[in-house]
Order: C-alpha cells, then sequence, then structure tokens
C-alpha cells in the first residue's frame, strides 16, 4: 500500500528492511498454527493502514505467547538501499517459489512420528531515516554474541509496534505449512535451503 508521501517522492527515497522469520514446533490442534492461518486468510488484499497495524500486532502477539517453541529463526535489518530492495524481494519470493513445498504430506498425528515444524515469515520495505526506520535501527542494535538468542527474537518482535505504516512502503508475511499435514520435518530443514534458519539458545 503506499504511504502518504506519494509515489514520486517514495521513488527519490532510499529504504531500509527489517525482516524476521520465526520457525516453531508445529503442534497439531494447538493455539499458533491456527491462529497465524486464521490471521493470514483473513487479512485483505487491500488493507489499510489500520488495518496493517492490527493485523501485525495479532500476529506477534501470538508469536510472543508462543515463544517457548520457537527453535530456529532469522532477522535481517539493513539500511543499505540496493541490499534493502534486493533482499526484499527474496522474502517475497519465498512466499511464490514454493519454498516449503514437498512431494507429499508429513502426516499430522500427535502421538507418532517425529516433531513437525512451522515456519512464519515478516518482512517491511522501510523509508529510510523515518521515525519508524529510526526506531528499528535502534530496536535492532543487538550485539553479535546475542543475534541467535529467543531472548533477542523476544525483543525485536515486543518492539516491533513502533513502525508507522505510512513509512512502510511494502510488507509481506506467510506461513508454512497452510495445512497441518503438510508440516515440515527434521529432514526438511537440514536442506541447503533452510540453512539460513539458525538454532536458537
Amino acid at each position: 500500500m503506499e504511504s502518504d508521501l506519494g509515489r514520486e517522492q517514495q521513488q527519490l527515497m532510499s529504504r531500509s528492511i527489517l525482516a524476521v522469520e520465526i520457525c516453531a514446533k508445529l503442534e497439531p490442534g494447538g493455539r499458533l498454527h491456527t491462529a497465524l492461518h486464521r490471521a493470514v486468510t483473513s487479512h485483505p488484499a487491500s488493507a489499510s493502514l489500520q488495518q496493517k497495524w492490527l493485523f501485525y500486532r495479532h500476529v506477534i502477539g501470538e508469536l510472543l505467547v508462543a515463544a517457548p517453541l520457537f527453535e530456529r529463526g532469522c532477522w535481517d535489518y539493513f539500511d543499505d538501499d540496493t541490499r534493502a530492495r534486493a533482499d526484499y524481494e527474496q522474502w517475497v519470493g519465498g512466499m511464490v517459489t514454493e519454498e516449503g513445498a514437498r512431494p507429499s504430506p508429513s502426516g499430522n498425528d500427535p502421538y507418532r512420528g517425529e516433531t513437525r515444524y512451522l515456519t512464519f515469515t515478516m518482512a517491511f520495505l522501510l523509508l529510510q531515516n523515518s521515525p519508524s526506520d529510526l526506531a528499528v535501527r535502534r530496536l535492532c542494535d543487538i550485539p553479535e554474541p546475542a543475534l541467535w538468542q529467543r531472548a533477542t527474537f523476544h525483543r525485536i518482535l515486543s518492539g516491533m509496534g513502533v513502525l508507522n505504516f505510512a513509512s512502510v512502503q511494502s510488507d509481506v508475511a506467510y506461513l508454512i505449512p497452510r495445512d497441518v499435514g503438510w508440516g515440515l520435518t527434521r529432514e526438511d530443514l537440514a536442506q541447503p535451503k533452510f540453512d539460513y534458519l539458525r538454532p536458537l539458545v
């Protein structure tokens, strides 16, 4: 959705990117997958700024409640315009290139078989040096030893209320899998295409 700045002015401005992906245990019949699936499928394609804010407040709240289920994750913040645009396109591509596709269901019997996983991804292309961008930059000033800690993901998710969607040029959010029976397995996550998901401590 276009911001209030207008298309031509936006094209002259540089961008930053904030992206967060969580990989969590998928509990058959559990709250997290059900809530995220409902939120994504009911969110209007042409949402207003207020609807976007309410959507992300809801899904972030669900993620924070489920933080003990987090196993892996990835987050990025870059204020380099070229990288921000390219990385954002890659995150969008993850929604349309079937990154989580597998040839057959993995099964969803809660009493048999191995643990299944879901991923939830959010990415935001921010107008650089806007108040939201500056707030996100401070939020993401994380010491290197703490980059892949659950507490860091909790901090970033908790702080994302600083986003003003008038300063967000574009955003994307998606859930894998859509259906519980297609949950990701440990074997799936061991594939090179999921190397970017870091084990969390």
